[in-house]
């Protein structure tokens, strides 16, 4: 939740929330143009249209804003989440991934700076952002996994376990970890796909979602 609190301790009132929302959409406006390092707690007033000082009444630092920027893209998953409620019937795999995999894109559509900025600075080491990171991506992941649990007969205690009718089931170890190669996968592919539309490859966007659907839809088959 947004803090009511600046950073001398006063209430946040509407005046003080609008320049907080300026100084947030002109961070975010900046990522498209200037690089991380070079972004300023002044050029990002300047661009929001306020003084200097009036940075360090909402945010500590630019990072601290950068952050925010990320916690805003992480609680606009609802859509993405839907996808994945329910029972995946078996007769409808790939309507069902096709779904989760046009949500996700979607998603990537409107966050994809801060999406980027976020995944780069968790790579290189920010503890905080890898932790964003890992706190939007996990309950994803998880929800996969369970989906393809559910597909091979439930999860066992160990790998390798068998049903009674001889059926070997998929652990919890390895549904979570198939789970992190389509997820990492995914968001790989949805990072980077409007590359494509510079090159003259005969794959576009809509080949590579669909392969993503089918192979997501194969790992809920039951073999």
């Amino acid at each position: 939740m947004p803090t009511t609190i600046n950073k001398d301790g006063q209430t946040i009132g509407r005046k003080g929330a609008e320049s907080r929302a300026r100084l947030l959409t002109a961070g975010r406006d900046l990522l498209g143009t200037v690089p991380v390092h070079r972004l300023t707690a002044s050029g990002i007033a300047r661009a929001a249209g306020l003084a200097s000082q009036s940075f360090y009444l909402y945010f500590r630092d630019v990072d601290e804003l950068l952050l925010l920027l990320c916690l805003q893209a992480s609680e606009d998953m609802d859509e993405l989440h839907a996808a994945l409620d329910g029972d995946w019937h078996a007769d409808a795999l790939d309507a069902h991934a096709q779904r989760f995999v046009a949500a996700f894109y979607r998603y990537w559509d409107r966050h994809r700076t801060v999406l980027n900025l976020r995944n780069f600075l968790a790579d290189n080491g920010h503890m905080r952002f890898d932790a964003e990171r890992n706190a939007a991506s996990m309950p994803i992941v998880s929800a996969i996994a369970g989906h393809i649990t559910a597909a091979h007969g439930g999860a066992q205690a160990a790998d390798g376990d068998s049903a009674p009718s001889g059926e070997v089931r998929l652990s919890q170890t390895d549904a979570f970890a198939r789970a992190v190669v389509i997820f990492a996968a995914i968001e790989r592919m949805a990072s980077r796909y409007s590359d494509l539309k510079a090159t003259d490859s005969s794959i576009g966007p809509t080949d590579l979602k669909r392969a993503e659907a089918h192979i997501l839809s194969l790992l809920l088959t039951r073999p």
